[in-house]
């Protein structure tokens, strides 16, 4: 078997703080959590057990992958190139992709992750200059 691909991949599943590259979601807000926040929110998504993966929040694929590693980054930044660094609290995970889901992210049709859950969302107070 040492001809088959180990359809592994190591993604960021979220970033800490706000993304740079982001101005404004597609539902008109600005989401971000605080490293602490999203620490906290990695290690549940693994405690509760039997983490699950589905492809583009569509009910019916989950078992997309099976999760195989999940941890903070603890720095220092690693530029991946495109624009994108992965930076001291983000999180990532690692996975093993099931056949189907291999052969879309080596056409190019998955190209990153996003997180499925629910939150309150609240607005952030910006200090006022004295």
């Amino acid at each position: 078997m040492a001809d088959e691909p180990q359809r592994y991949v190591l993604s960021i599943a979220y970033k800490a703080g706000p993304d740079p590259r982001i101005t404004k979601g597609a539902d008109g807000g600005r989401d971000f959590l605080s490293a602490e926040s999203l620490e906290l929110a990695a290690w549940n998504y693994i405690a509760k057990g039997n983490p699950q993966v589905g492809i583009g929040h569509v009910d019916g694929t989950t078992g997309a992958a099976t999760v195989v590693e999940s941890y903070i980054y603890r720095g220092p930044d690693w530029d991946l190139g495109d624009g994108i660094v992965v930076t001291k609290g983000d999180w990532l995970i690692g996975m093993i992709l099931e056949p189907k889901s291999w052969e879309l992210a080596q056409a190019g049709k998955l190209t990153g992750l996003s997180p499925q859950g629910t939150a309150r969302r609240r607005r952030v107070r910006r200090a006022v200059p004295a």
